[in-house]
């Protein structure tokens, strides 16, 4: 097995790739005074945003007869629009964050053997995946702030201001500003990847659990597990409330810009504005699927320890023992995550269904769009 990432730097890999949007919160040890600036740096953010987005919807507003701009400057405004909601999330979640980020440092610094080697199989199993999505991201980001050196445009965003900007320094100046946003929101993207790492290390830990289970051979060591259990469930739980908000926005911006795309893709609209839709909706839906994916794992893991539990040699031990066993096996319930009246229960089957839809929803509009035309 390849042990080129470590969790540990994994850990750390995904932490940097979130730093520019002030994402990831600090050590529990922090001073006051730290805690306080990094917040300032959250509201530097979601303000810095907000002085492009305007400037994007008023570059709408001035071009409205122009298809490509306009498209240009909606793919753009969603990514602001999350960097500002998601950013003002982890400022209010922060503390949660802190724990089981903390939590999690401590049991992989921590670890013994065999949690380690069940750490290397989930690394190895979605390396490749989300290692690719934190460069492409950054490399989207990159070619966009290169589209002045290449093509005969003043600023990497079509975004338009009510003052004049033909001079040097406010002419760098704004340059420099959408280049930081601009990576910023490339950072605030990978934060659905910070949230993949805190579900596959939860459905990694119900994994270890499960072992443990089957190691068990006394009614101490089955009160141990128990125990352990009822603290992870706790864990999980708390993981899913950080992200219960963020999973909800990446959804409504997904259900939007799927119902954009279909609009556009059915108009006769140019193939360069079809295609910047496409690759906002498969960027978009790959954020969902990154939350699903791991999400579904978890919860396939957080049952599995009642398949462990009955995998035991019950039918040799005391009826006392017996009788524990059974009421473990009759109480358990999966850690789901799932938003009231939205999101019934996130998984990949849910995320198959939305897929599913998204496409009834593109064939209904073409459909009204036809007989529109028609009469």
């Amino acid at each position: 097995m390849l042990k080129q990432f470590t969790p540990e730097k994994v850990i750390r890999m995904i932490k940097m790739s979130v730093t520019l949007c002030c994402c990831w919160p600090l050590p529990a040890a922090s001073s006051r005074i730290r805690v306080c600036g990094y917040k300032v740096l959250q509201i530097f953010t979601v303000v810095s945003a907000c002085l492009v987005l305007l400037p994007l919807l008023y570059s709408t507003y001035l071009h409205s007869d122009d298809i490509v701009i306009v498209s240009k400057c909606i793919c753009v405004s969603i990514g602001m629009s999350q960097l500002i909601v998601q950013t003002l999330i982890c400022l209010i979640k922060h503390d949660s964050l802190q724990r089981v980020v903390g939590e999690m440092v401590a049991c992989v610094k921590h670890a013994q053997q065999y949690e380690t080697q069940v750490f290397y199989k989930y690394i190895a199993k979605c390396d490749m995946f989300y290692g690719g999505a934190i460069v492409f991201t950054y490399l989207t980001a990159t070619a966009f702030l290169l589209g002045p050196v290449i093509m005969p445009v003043s600023f990497p965003l079509d975004a338009e201001y009510p003052f004049r900007v033909n001079y040097t320094p406010v002419n760098v100046l704004i340059y420099l500003h959408q280049s930081i946003v601009s990576y910023q929101c490339s950072a605030n993207v990978c934060l659905c990847i910070f949230g993949a790492l805190l579900f596959w290390f939860t459905a990694a830990r119900f994994e270890c659990l499960a072992i443990e289970f089957e190691k068990s051979s006394n009614i101490d060591m089955l009160i141990a597990c128990v125990e352990k259990q009822l603290r992870l469930r706790r864990y999980a739980e708390e993981v899913v409330s950080c992200f219960r908000f963020v999973v909800l926005y990446t959804i409504a911006v997904t259900t939007f810009a799927m119902t954009l795309c279909g609009v556009i893709m059915i108009m006769d609209a140019p193939l360069i504005v079809k295609m910047q839709f496409i690759t906002i909706c498969v960027t978009v839906l790959t954020e969902v699927y990154m939350y699903a994916w791991p999400v579904d794992h978890m919860k396939e893991m957080s049952l599995h320890i009642s398949t462990s539990a009955y995998n035991l040699l019950w039918y040799e031990y005391t009826v006392k023992m017996q009788k524990n066993l059974l009421n473990i096996l009759l109480y358990q319930k999966p850690v789901t995550f799932s938003i009231s009246c939205l999101v019934p229960e996130l998984s990949l089957r849910y995320y198959c269904s939305y897929l599913s839809n998204a496409f009834s929803i593109f064939t209904a509009l073409r459909v009204l769009l036809e007989n529109d035309s028609s009469t």
